[in-house]
């Protein structure tokens, strides 16, 4: 076989190639080396910080307020970055997706509160103005609001179904309110309003109030206040309660707990109508 000589496009090829292994020995020879801070070799970013998830489908603001922008809604059970909050820990700023840069702000009340990190370790980043401009400083001043909730639902020993509601919000509730209990396939058990305009109920107040129901049988009851949410509140993800109700017709042994974990509540309630204690 004979032997070619080499052509100058051929020669051309070798000297590049030497060059180019030249230079990985000159720096190192590591391609994942010239990646960024913050990602692999293989340019995905890596997540950083704490994170929690959403326990109803929520909104996402621009801002630290529900007057604010909305910028987009979070699916349940999806998985945040929290990157901050505010002052009183009221709102987080979040990542959504958490490998994206898309940054907005949800209330407190939106999470799964068992996945929430330490918020006394989650820096104080709100910088909103109260005319609502991003940077200046100030922190947007929310009206103080009410905040109803279903503490605790109580079986007497006659049967008779008391509901304690609690007001978790800044501002007391002076008025009417609904109250639904529920089977848990969504059969409507009562539905009425309470009336809690004698006894306003204030801040961490809370209010037993006697539905007229009669629980015969054992089993799973929703019980909400405010169902259609008709009162303003600052927060509506936390009007409704699951409870394993004992009827006075028995206790099954296989009723003894909810699917979920949660124990009935043994003692119940003694007041009536609304009163706060």
């Amino acid at each position: 076989m004979i032997m070619r000589p080499p052509t100058i496009a051929g020669l051309l090829v070798i000297v590049v190639a030497a060059l180019a292994i030249g230079g990985l020995w000159i720096f190192g020879g590591d391609a994942s080396e010239g990646a960024q801070p913050g990602q692999d070799a293989t340019g995905t970013a890596t997540i950083e910080g704490p994170q929690a998830r959403i326990a109803l489908t929520a909104n996402m603001y621009a801002t630290p307020s529900r007057a604010g922008d909305l910028v987009a809604v979070v699916p349940e059970d999806r998985a945040v970055r929290i990157t901050g909050r505010t002052d009183d820990s009221a709102w987080l700023r979040v990542i959504y997706p958490v490998t994206s840069t898309l940054e907005g702000w949800i209330a407190a009340g939106s999470f799964v509160e068992e996945t929430l990190p330490d918020v006394a370790g989650v820096p104080d980043v709100a910088s909103v103005a109260e005319s609502g401009g991003p940077g200046e400083g100030g922190l947007l001043d929310e009206p103080a609001l009410p905040d109803l909730s279903i503490s605790s639902a109580d079986v007497a020993g006659n049967g008779l179904l008391t509901v304690r509601i609690t007001n978790l919000g800044r501002a007391s509730f002076n008025g009417e309110v609904t109250v639904r209990v529920t089977t848990a396939e969504g059969e409507i058990v009562a539905s009425l309003d309470a009336d809690l305009s004698g006894s306003p109920l204030g801040p961490g107040r809370s209010a037993a109030v006697n539905t007229g129901v009669t629980v015969v049988q054992t089993g799973l009851f929703v019980v909400e206040v405010d169902p259609t949410n008709e009162v303003e509140e600052s927060s509506e993800f936390n009007n409704s309660k699951r409870s394993l109700l004992v009827g006075i017709g028995g206790f099954a042994a296989d009723d003894a707990q909810d699917p979920d974990g949660e124990q009935p509540d043994d003692a119940p309630s003694q007041d009536e109508g609304g009163s706060t204690e």
